[in-house]
């Protein structure tokens, strides 16, 4: 009866182990799956992140595009404008004609006003 009680004892021994194999290839199924889980809900994130990003990355581009056209424009008017060496010549001529010396406004107000008041005019 030995041999039937050694393999009963196997059986049982190996009866043991195959259920402690089910436990645990069970925890490694509930492990992947938790990762798995977790796998996506990083993936998610990231996704969303990298929409943020490329939403972002576009609005710049359209900003630049915005800036470069309003820096063509303001070239493009400052065609028009005068140069410095013009501006120094401008300056020159005003140095030599000297407007103080002309009348203003109210000098010609009172010359006209005297001159209608005066005998030649009546």
């Amino acid at each position: 009866m030995e041999p039937q009680s050694d393999l009963t004892r196997n059986v049982v021994e190996l009866r043991e182990s195959i259920k402690i194999f089910d436990q645990r290839i069970s925890q490694l199924k509930d492990t992947i799956k938790m990762v798995d889980q977790n796998n996506l809900e990083k993936y998610k994130e990231i996704k969303l992140a990298i929409q943020s990003i490329n939403n972002e990355i576009s609005s710049s581009k359209t900003k630049i595009f915005e800036l470069e056209d309003a820096i063509n424009r303001l070239e493009r008017q400052s065609e028009n404008f005068a140069k410095s060496q013009d501006i120094k010549v401008i300056e020159k001529y005003l140095s030599f004609v000297d407007p103080s010396r002309f009348l203003n406004k109210e000098d010609v107000i009172k010359i006209v006003n005297d001159y209608m008041n005066s005998k030649k005019w009546s």
